[in-house]
């Protein structure tokens, strides 16, 4: 890992910096899958100390992107073919209900948060920041749908889900175009049928996007890809 990815952290927010910087890194590839962490060289990178990396990585590790082994080792997560199909089948779950209940409850202000985040992902040349804003879409719907216990099993599903679409977007960095434009074009047919009230729509609209997820995986393992 280049220490270029990584700069000193802000003191007044040690922790939370330390956790969105390796979170960042973690997700940009910059640590790659299956790389240890090391807490004397983490601490001396980013200028805070070793207790402050070991508490981010244990938040890390609770969110799936970390894991340690038999010695107490962290490394970056590699994702299992069996992962990957259980993230998009529990993803499939939450968009379903969540869309549903978005027909009923979504406000003014997060339709107009929702075309936003629409605009943004046209408009971004980053892959990563695509994962990203893509992410930020299906928050603003799971808000919508008021649904607390909902929304709590989304936040944790979704830095695993991070963690392999932003792998899966790097997979295919030579075809950011489609990729902004079907982002954006599955996501503005998705709002509008959750302006529709169209219960049912919406859930084919949901289904069709995990069956999208599912072909991704498929193609990647059958080209050779690895385990995303």
């Amino acid at each position: 890992m280049s220490a270029a990815s990584l700069r000193k952290v802000q003191k007044q927010s040690v922790s939370d910096d330390v956790e969105t910087q390796l979170r960042g890194a973690i997700l940009s590839g910059a640590i790659a899958e299956g790389e240890t962490l090391a807490e004397a060289q983490l601490a001396g990178q980013l200028g805070v100390s070793r207790a402050s990396v070991r508490q981010a990585k244990f938040q890390l590790a609770q969110e799936g992107l970390l894991e340690f082994d038999s010695r107490g080792t962290a490394r970056v997560r590699t994702l299992t073919e069996q992962d990957v199909r259980e993230i998009v089948e529990f993803r499939e779950v939450l968009d379903v209900a969540a869309v549903q209940l978005a027909t009923t409850r979504i406000t003014p202000q997060q339709i107009a948060k929702l075309e936003s985040l629409i605009d943004q992902i046209q408009r971004e040349p980053d892959l990563l920041q695509v994962t990203m804003l893509d992410i930020a879409f299906h928050d603003q719907i799971l808000h919508a749908a008021a649904n607390s216990r909902l929304l709590a099993a989304w936040q944790l599903l979704r830095p695993q889900l991070q963690l392999w679409l932003a792998g899966m977007h790097r997979l295919h960095n030579l075809v950011v175009a489609d990729t902004q434009d079907e982002t954006a074009r599955s996501h503005q047919q998705l709002l509008e049928a959750i302006q529709s009230g169209d219960r049912d729509l919406c859930e084919q609209l949901a289904r069709s996007h995990a069956n999208g997820l599912r072909s991704r995986l498929l193609n990647d393992h059958g080209n050779g890809g690895s385990d995303e």
